[in-house]
């Protein structure tokens, strides 16, 4: 009888968790998609709010409907790429901006104060200059640090597309 016991308690403990429904997650899939058309279409700076608005509240509808560990991270993956994304469109931001201020050396941006956590978090070199009417240093970026960005968000979609083809 307690082997019994113990066989039963052995083989309920062994129950796989339910996979992805990939159904769930379809619409979160395409938009997903079409920001990756968007970013590859030679305009990565140009991609639609409405894009991202889907991809923020789909994520955050999903976030409490997962019937799985593996659901929840794929959840999770999803806000990552959602941040990593308006971390790319934020330094587009000033990236557009960075030409109206003279002193700014062609092909480089300004670090503002905004833009202290992203070079921090992607690991952008600065570079940094004396502006000489107030004896005041300043850093820059190089334009092309953008690409760090959206090299992030490539990596993370093929992380999501595993999640989903794996799991």
């Amino acid at each position: 009888m307690i082997v019994l016991s113990a066989i039963v308690l052995f083989v309920s403990g062994c129950e796989s968790e339910p996979g992805i429904d990939k159904k769930k997650f379809s619409e979160l899939s395409r938009t997903v998609g079409n920001l990756q058309t968007a970013i590859t279409s030679g305009k990565p700076c140009d991609i639609p709010d409405a894009l991202l608005q889907i991809l923020a509240s789909e994520t955050s509808v999903l976030k409490d409907k997962t019937a799985s560990k593996a659901e929840s991270d794929l959840v999770n993956a999803y806000s990552r790429l959602l941040n990593t994304y308006r971390d790319g469109l934020l330094l587009c931001q000033y990236q557009s901006q960075s030409p109206q201020y003279q002193f700014v050396p062609r092909g480089r941006i300004y670090v503002f104060q905004e833009l202290d956590p992203l070079v921090q978090k992607y690991g952008l070199s600065t570079e940094s200059h004396l502006y000489k009417p107030t004896g005041v240093y300043w850093r820059s970026i190089e334009r092309g640090s953008i690409k760090v960005i959206w090299e992030r968000v490539e990596f993370q979609i093929k992380n999501i597309e595993n999640m989903l083809n794996y799991n």
